[in-house]
């Protein structure tokens, strides 16, 4: 009976000094197996969108909690797609339609709304707003100074990049000047959206564009201007008073996640338009 008592006592002991011992290896987290559980959705592309993305995935894991939203730094909309094609990702964002030969791979892309344009300088520019014609000679290097005597610094984008193309699509005039303004000596060049803003927020007396979307969601400390005395926004967008705007898109894979097509359902639902209205987006009804 002892010798009972002593096996029992000892196989307690084993069984606790193997727990102990697992729990002490490296790696070890004894919420592993919860966290197992939870499904990712890997999300990337232009940067603009970035920070609306995110707050779209915490929306809908207040809903989901087994599935989180993962957003990474910007990629651009070509990456985004290259990433999702390579399967790095789930979802692209994009600022851009898919191509032909991006749709034969399987690609598809939902439009989820349209944000403003937005021309914007530094927050002490006492400017409120500016002319098309000024935009031009700015770009164009015939506008060095502002009203107030500071000089003007020009934040330019790369070539093929969402913003250089909606302006040079804005007129000739404003083809030319941008055009020029790449070939200019000594031109400051945002190669990513959010080093785009962050020039643009540093740099006293700076000039350039960002989204609406990206100016809100990330709460950019920015001097947004009206064009020509109207005001980018969703209504004028709207009523098409302000016609300068990026389409945005949902970009997924030929063999998209259950995960995925339940968060491309959200955004397009009540509240996932919520998010999106009160960040600057013209929402667009669901269609590829």
């Amino acid at each position: 009976m002892q010798e009972l008592t002593r096996s029992a006592a000892f196989s307690r002991f084993a069984l606790f000094f193997l727990i102990v011992f697992v729990s002490l290896l490296p790696g070890f987290d004894g919420r592993s197996a919860a966290a197992d559980a939870v499904e990712t959705i890997r999300i990337g592309g232009t940067g603009s969108a970035l920070a609306t993305m995110r707050l779209l995935g915490e929306a809908f894991h207040d809903r989901h909690s087994g599935i989180v939203v993962k957003v990474f730094p910007s990629l651009g909309s070509s990456g985004g797609i290259k990433a999702v094609l390579e399967g790095d990702i789930d979802i692209a964002v994009a600022s851009k339609k898919l191509s032909p030969a991006e749709k034969e791979r399987g690609l598809v892309a939902y439009e989820y709304g349209r944000t403003p344009l937005v021309f914007v300088t530094h927050k002490t520019n006492p400017l409120s707003d500016i002319t098309l014609k000024q935009v031009i000679d700015i770009y164009s290097g015939r506008m060095m100074n502002w009203t107030d005597g500071t000089p003007v610094r020009l934040v330019t984008r790369p070539a093929r990049e969402a913003s250089t193309l909606l302006l040079e699509g804005i007129s000739a005039q404003m083809k030319k000047a941008v055009l020029s303004a790449a070939v200019r000596p000594g031109m400051t060049v945002a190669v990513t959206d959010q080093e785009n803003a962050d020039l643009l927020e540093r740099l006293p007396g700076s000039f350039g564009v960002v989204s609406l979307c990206q100016l809100i969601s990330e709460n950019r400390g920015l001097k947004s201007l009206s064009l020509d005395g109207i005001t980018p926004g969703k209504k004028t967008l709207a009523d098409g008073a302000y016609r300068y705007y990026y389409d945005l898109y949902l970009v997924t894979g030929r063999r998209s996640s259950t995960a995925s097509r339940l968060f491309v359902d959200f955004v397009f639902s009540k509240a996932g338009r919520s998010v999106l209205t009160r960040t600057g987006h013209l929402t667009a009804g669901r269609h590829r």
